[in-house]
């Protein structure tokens, strides 16, 4: 019985080889993955909280300027030996790891003693950050009896306050402002005539 089922799954498997191309019933070598970004592999939490319209702002004007500099440093054709930047400096995730970053180095050895209340206005955001910073951002909210969010929350609060200028702040608003204006002058497709200047 059993010899009788092999020669007919033998028969079987020797009529499906006779019927395809010569070749095909070998699998293919499996292509090159690319490589699994630091999501994917798990190295980035993400994290839900509120901040404040102005650290929010603040930190949109950092990744702003930051992008305006990677593009300017980029571009070989200008300057082929001139600086290169890596484009994910010009990242929020960058810009929210480096601020964390920051402060728990800043606090380390002396606690903070000014966590924010949650505000009325503060505005539901979500991002990435760092698994193992956020490791070290949990022990130290532990240490200091705060939640994880307020301590994330006075982190990019202060990195704002210090480290973005707010000339910077009131030179993107003014672009802003200008690029606002020329889009709403720009000619529209249903009246066909260039508005006049």
């Amino acid at each position: 019985m059993y010899a009788a089922n092999l020669s007919d799954n033998i028969r079987y498997l020797a009529q499906i080889f006779a019927r395809t191309p010569r070749g095909s019933l070998f699998v293919p070598a499996k292509k090159k993955r690319k490589p699994r970004s630091a999501r994917a592999r798990g190295l980035r939490t993400l994290q839900h909280q509120t901040l404040p319209p102005g650290t929010r702002t603040g930190i949109d004007t950092e990744v702003w300027f930051r992008a305006l500099v990677t593009s300017r440093a980029s571009v070989p054709k200008r300057d082929p030996s001139g600086p290169k930047r890596d484009h994910r400096w010009s990242t929020k995730d960058q810009v929210h790891d480096e601020a964390i970053t920051w402060f728990l180095e800043s606090h380390l050895r002396q606690p903070f003693d000014q966590y924010p209340a949650r505000r009325t206005a503060d505005e539901d955001l979500t991002f990435w950050v760092d698994s193992k910073l956020m490791e070290r951002a949990r022990r130290m909210a532990r240490r200091d009896g705060v939640k994880v969010a307020r301590l994330i929350d006075a982190a990019l609060t202060s990195y704002v306050r210090l480290h973005v200028p707010e000339q910077l702040l009131n030179y993107r608003q003014r672009v802003q402002q200008d690029a606002a204006k020329l889009y709403n002058s720009r000619v529209r497709p249903a009246s066909g005539k260039r508005s006049q200047k």
